[in-house]
């Protein structure tokens, strides 16, 4: 299904389309959803600086017991490969329905860039946690020292969004740095890519029946009429904190609240998606736009007009966003249709790194693995990472982050062999803590990134007990794909 052919409604939250290729003066002219005050003169300059310029050459390689402290494995141990599964960073915000400007009566901080790219500064913040997997691979002797990395070790392959393109290349380039990597991505910008979008592209088209029904039996007895009062105390504080009670969505002389409005589901007639509208999924989009404006560095008082009181405050606002993410991403239905794919590259790419020989033939069409590579890097979006947690029922909650699914957050997936040459995987959940985020910190592995190490049922071994031997994981991830979504992604 080409972008192009979508109906405006058929398009999943975030994924809106324009009617035709956007260039310059079409961006100049576009219509902001939310009220800004930036100039549209500044857009041509971010466009092609969404990523640091010239960065400094990396850090020498620490010694491989400098990584073990950061990842909890022995010295002795060898990483033999990793999948890193990356979220794209800090972005202006994406179409809303209702808009933004409906939402609350005041008027919202402009973005210097068009809705959903990724900022000048999420571009910074994405080769900063670049520098830190850097660090730790250089340190775990996955990458050379004063080198760049041979040809193939290293590869990305981005969704097609500028966003995630630009994020995957700024991840590259603080992994390696002065070596001028950049991401792959498909060819073509107008159709969706079916690593990152199967069910948006046509080819794992979900069952609105099933896919409601799913979603019911989640939320059994109540269903989606019960949400409100599930999400009552989040979507309350939301609604306080936009002002919801004088907003044009409300336009009640005596006011509203944003709990008492009802919460549905949309499940599209085409199975193309599904997405929540009313309370919840306002309060979703709002708290989400807030952290983005945190992570943006703008100043104290436009960051949700000032009215953030502290971290158990954050934590409150997120639960709605995270709420929803739960709900649409990982319930095991659609968490499979929409991850099948990028899970079977995952495995894939350690298939290959763990089997000696021919390699495996790629499961889905778009990215071709380069022969002996150790670093993959996939950047996507949220849904992805919790379309895989569905999948592999991960559950976790992040420390200093209220985002379960920050911006630059990724699941790592990592193949290590032990002294006597046995494979085990782990997977983590790598990210940047919310001062980090705020303050553009310079991380390594003096200052690293928040990591931790997520438990998969029935895993319990390796020096922690909580990694996978190989054949258990290979297992159990063949074991949780669509055969016929594989099918229709080849």
């Amino acid at each position: 299904m080409t972008r192009d052919s979508v109906r405006f409604s058929d398009v999943p939250e975030g994924r809106r389309v324009h009617d035709g290729p956007l260039t310059l003066p079409a961006i100049v002219q576009r219509r902001m959803p939310w009220r800004t005050g930036v100039a549209a003169l500044v857009i041509a300059g971010v466009l092609s600086a969404c990523t640091t310029s010239a960065p400094p050459p990396a850090s020498p390689a620490k010694p491989p017991e400098s990584a073990a402290l950061i990842d909890g494995m022995p010295a002795d141990w060898t990483l033999v490969s990793t999948v890193i599964v990356s979220r794209h960073g800090v972005r202006s915000p994406t179409h809303a329905h209702p808009p933004l400007d409906k939402l609350s009566p005041d008027a919202w901080p402009g973005w210097p860039v068009p809705a959903g790219y990724l900022t000048a500064r999420g571009g910074s913040l994405a080769e900063r946690m670049g520098r830190y997997y850097g660090d730790w691979l250089r340190a775990r002797r996955v990458l050379p020292d004063n080198a760049c990395p041979a040809p193939g070790a290293v590869y990305g392959w981005a969704d097609i969004d500028q966003r995630t393109r630009e994020s995957g290349n700024a991840l590259l380039q603080g992994i390696a740095p002065g070596c001028d990597m950049r991401t792959s991505h498909q060819a073509d910008l107008t159709t969706y890519d079916a690593v990152f979008q199967p069910v948006a592209a046509g080819d794992c088209p979900l069952d609105p029946g099933a896919a409601r029904g799913a979603i019911d039996a989640r939320l059994a007895p109540d269903g989606v009429a019960g949400l409100n009062k599930r999400y009552a105390a989040t979507i309350a504080r939301v609604g306080e904190v936009l002002d919801y009670a004088h907003s044009p969505a409300c336009g009640a002389p005596g006011g509203c609240k944003l709990e008492d409005v009802p919460t549905r589901l949309r499940v599209e007639g085409d199975g193309s998606g599904v997405t929540l509208r009313g309370a919840l999924g306002s309060a979703a989009k709002a708290s989400e736009v807030f952290l983005l404006q945190y992570g943006e560095g703008l100043p104290d008082n436009a960051v949700a007009w000032g009215r953030i009181r502290d971290d158990k405050d954050w934590a409150l606002l997120l639960e709605a966003h995270n709420a929803q993410r739960d709900l649409l991403n990982k319930t095991p239905y659609l968490a499979t249709a929409n991850g099948t794919p990028l899970l079977a590259t995952v495995l894939n790419a350690l298939t290959r790194a763990e089997t000696a020989g021919a390699p495996p033939p790629a499961p889905v069409r778009g990215p071709t693995l380069p022969v002996g590579n150790r670093v993959y890097v996939l950047t996507g979006h949220d849904t992805n990472i919790a379309n895989l947690a569905g999948m592999l029922k991960l559950d976790w909650r992040l420390t200093d982050q209220p985002d379960n699914t920050p911006p630059d957050g990724a699941l790592v997936f990592s193949l290590w062999r032990n002294p006597a040459g046995e494979p085990f995987v782990r997977v983590e959940i790598v990210y940047q803590s919310m001062h980090q985020l705020r303050h553009l910190t310079a991380l390594s592995l003096d200052e690293p990134a928040k990591r931790e190490t997520l438990s998969m049922a029935d895993c319990n071994d390796g020096p922690d007990a909580k990694a996978c031997k190989w054949s258990t994981f290979a297992q159990r991830v063949r074991t949780s794909l669509s055969p016929a979504c594989l099918e229709g992604v080849k």
